[in-house]
């Protein structure tokens, strides 16, 4: 197992718990992504690394990327960073990575008081989120029709669950072929034996936890929410976003809607059900004088 998956792991599971070792794997992170030579699941995980610090602690994450140096260089790395991250939203393949990186980044915009250093690459933030949030929605969908064919074959269930993933979203056919065709691309014999193609979906970390953790889209309606009442912040983010990508932003959001209702139902459902009770007195004469 690669020490740099192990770091993701330790960094996503012990927040504000070692600030003291954010540091070395920044630095051991970004060592990595300097290399001239790395494979694009390597450059992937590196990447992952210092998002989930950013997650862990956006203010601590952002002062120790700036105070990086690359190699015979005084350059800040923290705009090649964010180049280089922005320019890389199809080789975050697994659920988990897609996820980290949409949260750490909605709490990186959102924090009161952690730098935001947006303003040059400011174009490729939003598609950014679409391409991630897209590609996980697909993700989503696809792992439930594996779950429920799994679970007992109950022909009129996959007939509702075919019915509602139809009505969600038009755009289904031609984007989960896309994403379909990219998760089949990718060659395992190039992973050198570190990495299988959902490299971190086989550890439960806090974020997987879907009754528990933070909904990525819920997180992006809110970021979106956020900047609206923050009228710099939304113009410098939303002057490139065109027609396209507002429409998506506005599928996005509903999608997001739809899972805080899933989720309610399925709580209910959890606690037995709705429960009536019979406190309304039904009358035993009606007047419809």
């Amino acid at each position: 197992m690669s020490v740099v998956v192990v770091m993701t792991v330790v960094v996503v599971m012990h927040r504000g718990k070692i600030d003291h070792m954010l540091h070395m794997f920044m630095s051991l992170a970004l060592d990595k992504l300097a290399q001239s030579v790395q494979t694009q699941e390597l450059r992937a995980m590196a990447l992952l690394v210092v998002v989930s610090a950013i997650w862990y602690n956006p203010v601590l994450a952002m002062h120790l990327l700036d105070k990086y140096k690359l190699p015979n260089s005084n350059e800040s790395v923290v705009e090649q960073f964010f180049n280089q991250l922005f320019s890389d939203a199809e080789v975050f393949i697994g659920i988990h990575d897609k996820k980290v990186a949409v949260l750490a980044l909605c709490e990186l915009i959102m924090h009161p008081t952690a730098p935001k250093p947006f303003e040059h690459i400011a174009d490729k933030l939003i598609p950014f989120f679409i391409t991630l949030l897209k590609n996980l929605r697909i993700a989503y969908q696809l792992r439930r029709e594996e779950e429920n064919e799994e679970e007992d074959g109950d022909d009129d269930d996959d007939d509702e669950d075919d019915e509602e993933l139809e009505s969600e979203d038009d755009e289904w056919d031609e984007d989960g072929a896309e994403y379909v065709a990219k998760l089949e691309e990718f060659d395992p014999t190039d992973m050198k034996g570190v990495f299988d193609l959902e490299h971190l979906e086989c550890f439960d970390t806090i974020l997987d936890d879907e009754d528990t953790s933070p909904c990525e889209f819920n997180t992006f309606k809110k970021l979106l929410e956020f900047l609206l009442q923050n009228k710099g912040g939304h113009d410098v983010l939303m002057k490139c976003v065109d027609s396209d990508l507002q429409r998506d932003m506005q599928s996005l959001v509903e999608f997001a809607d739809k899972e805080s209702a899933r989720k309610r139902s399925e709580m209910i459902e959890e606690q037995g059900g709705y429960n009536f009770t019979n406190s309304f007195q039904v009358p035993q004469q009606f007047n419809f004088g």
